[in-house]
């Protein structure tokens, strides 16, 4: 049997037939009805077919047949998790999934099917429930879940090319908007606290913590009493507050890095003792608790009822959460800590990205290093 196309009128289709590079016989139908029309079903049988036999010239060929197993049914065979991954990656991930890959149009097509088109697709059409697109990065780690999908369904030659590892697939991916740090000062990180003691007391603590240690929001929600050794004044960092989809999780934190003890300040660590005679739940080992101690404050919740009021009303427009983390680096430079002190007690892998994240807050660096060298210098002429 030559590699041929040939009609069948009962059931209104073009049929390719083919052997492959073991000389078995394989056939594939074009439909009519699934291309529109006879011609196109036709044209699309044609394409196929050389598609098929430059492959086997190329000895690149790769049975269709084998890649006909849908997205959701391959990723439930091998799955999208390593071992390796930390517990917050494995539900990140798996929730990505779920949320956003599993219920949508791709997730029944055969994986030899789904085409760059088809990701670029989907990429635009990720909306949250307000109907309103995604941020970048959540655009990027669902984006990611499907690239290593795809990488190991080639790696199994079930399909030829990677779907995702192509220009038109990452087209509609939304811009980057890297957003300039926020910075307060001193006296705006006193104000704010004092505004929130005024309509919530039990959270104002919160300010001074975040803006003395550049803790994360998930991190200090974490917190538990345990966590805190007022003797030798340290907070041991070793777990953290996920909420993806509305579901929220205590898991350890996402990089061995932010596993960490960070000495505190004496100030600060007076008002975090001041919080737990005052404001603690008895029974309640979480340091920042919702109402009911059922679980650490929900970041939402912090900001729309207790952050953004503050701000409001002392004029600190578009100020977040997270710029007391920023915050605490300006204060430390301020106060002359050195930039790999700062970066330890921020949990960075590495000082590069401290320094990568914050330059602007030293400007005058090249200034400053020769302005020593040349003092300590003097010392020998």
């Amino acid at each position: 049997m030559a590699n041929n196309i040939y009609r069948q009128e009962k059931y209104q289709a073009w049929t390719v037939r083919w052997r492959d590079n073991q000389g078995t016989r394989k056939a594939k139908n074009f439909s009519d009805k699934k291309y529109g029309t006879r011609q196109e079903a036709r044209i699309q049988a044609e394409s196929f077919l050389k598609t098929i036999q430059a492959d086997l010239i190329r000895n690149e060929y790769i049975d269709p047949h084998r890649g006909k197993i849908t997205l959701n049914e391959f990723a439930n065979e091998v799955g999208i998790i390593k071992e390796s991954h930390s517990p917050h990656t494995k539900q990140v991930k798996e929730t990505n999934y779920n949320t956003h890959i599993a219920l949508s149009f791709l997730a029944d097509k055969p994986i030899n099917s789904i085409n760059p088109a088809d990701i670029n697709r989907f990429i635009r059409e990720i909306h949250n429930n307000r109907d309103k697109p995604y941020s970048r990065a959540l655009v990027i780690k669902v984006y990611q879940i499907l690239f290593g999908l795809f990488r190991e369904a080639k790696e199994m030659n079930l399909i030829k090319d990677n779907p995702c590892d192509t220009q038109l697939a990452k087209k509609s991916f939304p811009k980057e908007n890297k957003s300039k740090n926020h910075y307060l000062t001193k006296f705006e990180v006193n104000a704010l606290a004092k505004e929130i003691e005024k309509t919530h007391p039990q959270y104002a603590t919160i300010v001074y913590l975040l803006a003395y240690s550049g803790l994360r929001s998930g991190e200090y929600r974490a917190l538990t009493w345990e966590d805190i050794d007022f003797n030798n004044n340290t907070i041991s960092v070793n777990k953290a507050v996920t909420e993806v989809a509305g579901v929220l999780s205590v898991v350890e934190p996402k990089t061995k890095s932010s596993i960490r003890t960070i000495k505190i300040d004496n100030i600060t660590m007076n008002r975090l003792k001041a919080h737990k005679k005052n404001h603690s739940i008895p029974n309640c080992e979480i340091v920042f608790p919702d109402s009911n101690c059922t679980n650490p404050i929900r970041g939402a919740n912090f900001r729309n009822r207790v952050w953004n009021p503050a701000c409001d009303k002392l004029g600190l427009t578009g100020v977040t959460p997270h710029d007391l983390r920023h915050t605490s680096v300006s204060l430390s430079v301020e106060a002359g800590v050195d930039l790999l002190a700062i970066s330890k007690g921020l949990g960075h892998k590495d000082i590069r990205t401290t320094a990568n994240n914050y330059s602007e807050l030293f400007p005058h660096a090249d200034e400053m290093k020769a302005e020593k060298l040349e003092l300590l210098q003097q010392e020998v002429i």
